[in-house]
């Protein structure tokens, strides 16, 4: 199932205990801050979350084994300011081509692979926000912010390009989801 917290990206694997929401989650950053969120189970598909007496829904991702990306490519672009400026291009044999630019703890041009599990959820990731069906109008990010680019194609030639992409709402998944990449990237350097 999808992680249905919304600070943490990406999908992450959870259980349920005596109503307690338990996340397969190693990242410091985000250790024990839900520790207080109690779950209901609604349906065999289905939870709902009580945080702060307020319920939230979520429905188990089944995928639909749709259309699975040839190349991906993302980069973030300079800021005023001390945002990590860096350029990933990920395989999906599990290639992952990383160019830390500027206030990454990796710099310069780093080769890493991703098992078979990250890729599918890269995968599923496209799949939950629709990717395909990113507006067409262009959305700029707020002065001083840094830009978002990124490309996915796919084997039938389909190539979505999304330059200076604002990433909101359900998109702004994709964002976290390659700052949590880098993070994995740190940990697992030699």
């Amino acid at each position: 199932m999808m992680h249905p917290i919304y600070e943490a990206p990406g999908l992450f694997e959870f259980t349920i205990n005596d109503e307690m929401l338990i996340v397969k989650n190693t990242q410091e950053y985000f250790e024990n801050i839900y520790d207080t969120c109690f779950v209901k189970l609604e349906k065999d598909n289905e939870l709902t979350l009580a945080i702060d007496d307020v319920g939230y829904t979520f429905q188990k991702f089944e995928s639909t084994q749709g259309m699975n990306f040839n190349r991906r490519y993302f980069e973030i672009e300079p800021c005023h300011g001390f945002c990590p400026v860096f350029q990933v291009e990920i395989f999906p044999d599990g290639t992952v081509n990383f160019n830390g630019i500027e206030y990454t703890e990796i710099e310069g041009p780093n080769e890493y692979n991703f098992n078979i599990e990250i890729i599918n959820e890269i995968n599923n990731l496209l799949e939950v926000v629709k990717i395909i069906d990113y507006p067409d109008e262009k959305f700029s990010n707020p002065p001083d912010s840094p830009r978002f680019n990124m490309g996915v194609e796919y084997p039938n030639g389909l190539k979505i390009s999304i330059i200076d992409g604002l990433f909101e709402g359900k998109y702004e998944n994709i964002i976290r989801y390659f700052y949590f990449f880098e993070r994995q990237l740190i940990e697992n350097s030699p």
